[in-house]
């Protein structure tokens, strides 16, 4: 299922970060969304926030999964604190799939109405024909909200 899994910690940054790497096939939605939502148990997150969390979580895998080039990765990294959950997300993509406008359509506006903080970035990829697409997302919970 998954091919590697690590905790590392910056040292510019206290925060755990928790790095995902699995096929991109939707075969893997369900565990990196169970993972997610184990690891925001850990955020001070009441029951409707998580559950929130899981349907963000979903949506940006998804729309990722839809774009990602055959045989590539989904890259999702967690980066935790007591009262904030950050996913960042990524695939490789054709250019063309990368350069959609992912920001206009129904998902993107789920996204922003569920999340405190979204972003969506495009760079150059690993290899000729190849954008990397990054969704990250943050939701904060506890006395945060």
């Amino acid at each position: 299922m998954t091919r590697t899994c690590a905790t590392t910690t910056r040292p510019d940054e206290l925060d755990p970060v928790l790095e995902l790497r699995a096929p991109a096939d939707p075969v893997h939605l369900g565990p990196l969304r169970g993972v997610a939502t184990a690891l925001a148990g850990q955020c001070n997150m009441d029951l409707d926030r998580l559950a929130d969390l899981r349907l963000a979580v979903d949506e940006t895998c998804s729309t990722l999964l839809r774009i990602a080039l055959p045989g590539t990765d989904i890259v999702c990294r967690f980066r935790l604190s007591p009262d904030s959950f950050r996913l960042a997300a990524a695939v490789s993509a054709p250019p063309e799939e990368a350069d959609a406008p992912v920001e206009r359509k129904f998902g993107w506006h789920v996204l922003r109405t569920l999340t405190d903080e979204l972003e969506i970035t495009r760079g150059p990829g690993a290899g000729p024909d190849r954008t990397a697409v990054t969704i990250a997302f943050t939701m904060f919970g506890g006395d945060a909200v």
